[in-house]
């Protein structure tokens, strides 16, 4: 009897420890350690830990750590990394559609318009079909503000890129630049600083008005132009195998974790960006210029055009291109 309670009661233990065993991720950022994403990240991770009573850990690794940006989701195949929080654009060589995915230019009039694509137009869906063809699981789009264009000349409308050299990292924002006269200049962040500084270049197409400025891209550049030409999308995904290790009470969790780190970066960074623009106005004499409505239905048109040679370019693609044209349609944008 005293035997086969030790046995009882050894079995129980055993059935606890396996039931609140980690499942362990091991997830690379696109940007460094001190960014206000990787710092949201941080926050998500030690709270899905908590709420999950220790049953999903993750291991934040910022920008670069283990592998570039744009090989990420080799690392996750190979084993190296678990997961990532990135942008699909970084893949646009690899694949098309991720490419289309990645950055939706001119279409929307602002970035939280053209997130209502994920959860009212079928994006989500799409984008997590796309996402398994390399065993990877998009856990949800995370929000990133709409971009602008340091500049050391001012830039009023689509006509006054003509000419312009400018940094471009490649893809579909690169595309749409091209078409708009822009002479188009392949480098890293800090050599555009300089490269602006010294007359080399005379803009560049890089991020949020926060981020340009903490990056120095307004040591010199006098101007910060929205000019709709970027609205790139970032997500979280993790690798399949290890999503399906997970129960679905656990994997709920994650995707609702996801979801608010989201939410509060719509706060976070916007109220990032409206101090980021006080201060540039104020001690760095930056002029702010918006293109107007004339303006931005130019570059939504040229957008299409960046969109159908695109699409061309897979079954995949096109059908992302697809999409969106029909949702854009449903809310009046077409």
């Amino acid at each position: 009897m005293v035997l086969k309670s030790a046995l009882l009661g050894a079995a129980a233990l055993s059935m606890s420890v396996a039931a609140t065993q980690a499942t362990e991720f091991k997830m690379q950022t696109f940007l460094g350690a001190n960014a206000s994403t990787t710092k949201a990240f941080e926050a998500m991770a030690a709270q899905l830990k908590e709420d999950t009573g220790g049953e999903v850990s993750i291991t934040v690794l910022p920008g670069k750590a283990v592998v570039g940006a744009g090989e990420t989701i080799d690392a996750i195949q190979n084993g190296l990394l678990d997961g990532q929080y990135t942008a699909p654009s970084y893949f646009a060589g690899k694949d098309a559609a991720l490419g289309v995915l990645g950055d939706t230019l001119a279409a929307y009039p602002d970035s939280v318009t053209r997130d209502r694509w994920f959860t009212e137009g079928g994006g989500l869906e799409l984008a997590r079909a796309l996402y398994g063809k390399y065993d990877l699981y998009l856990v949800c789009p995370v929000h990133w503000p709409s971009e602008q264009i340091p500049s050391t000349v001012e830039i009023k409308s689509v006509e006054g890129l003509e000419g312009l050299k400018m940094r471009a990292p490649g893809g579909l924002a690169s595309d749409l630049l091209s078409r708009a006269g822009a002479s188009l200049v392949t480098m890293g962040v800090g050599e555009s600083v300089t490269a602006m500084e010294t007359g080399v270049l005379d803009a560049t197409d890089l991020a949020n008005v926060a981020l340009n400025v903490a990056l120095g891209m307004h040591n010199q550049a006098k101007y910060s132009v929205f000019a709709r030409h970027s609205m790139a999308v970032t997500e979280m995904s993790v690798s399949m195998d290890k999503w399906n290790s997970l129960s679905s009470e656990n994997q709920g969790k994650f995707e609702d974790a996801c979801n608010a780190m989201s939410a509060a970066l719509v706060k976070t960074l916007t109220a990032e960006d409206a101090a980021a623009e006080a201060k540039a106005k104020s001690e760095m004499g930056v002029t702010f210029i918006a293109f107007g409505d004339e303006d931005a239905a130019k570059f939504r048109k040229m957008t299409t055009e960046v969109w159908n040679d695109w699409g061309a370019k897979s079954a995949d693609a096109q059908a992302v291109v697809d999409s969106h044209k029909a949702f854009m349609t449903s809310i009046g944008l077409n």
